[in-house]
């Protein structure tokens, strides 16, 4: 059991520190975007995450927990899709899942509809 613990939290410790490895560093701190197009989303498993969608740019931010990680847009046969590698959000409507990993999904519901330009 300690084993498996021990396995565990070295499999967390580096998922964690090659997502910030991806990241640089001006994505540490990234500002609220001028042109509205954030969304707040409630999820499953009780956190709050916010999505910031830059269309014109073909990316999106993710910022949950503390961390924000900057996604570039994928092909979709529906809805959205952003991945770095490590870390995908897939959408559609006012639904998204965040997969991190191979950790569980995590699925998350926002109370407006999606925002323009975001299909």
């Amino acid at each position: 059991m300690k084993m498996m613990v021990l396995l565990g939290s070295g499999a967390l410790a580096t998922l964690m520190l090659s997502g910030c490895a991806s990241q640089p560093p001006a994505l540490q701190a990234f500002s609220e975007p001028t042109d509205g197009r954030s969304m707040q989303y409630a999820c499953g498993n009780g956190e709050k995450v916010v999505m910031q969608f830059y269309p014109e740019q073909g990316r999106s931010v993710l910022r949950r927990s503390g961390w924000t990680v900057e996604l570039p847009k994928q092909a979709a046969e529906t809805g959205y899709a952003f991945s770095n590698g490590p870390t995908t959000v897939l959408g559609k409507g006012n639904e998204l899942t965040i997969q991190i990993g191979h950790l569980a999904p995590i699925w998350c519901r926002s109370r407006s509809m999606m925002v323009a330009g975001v299909q």
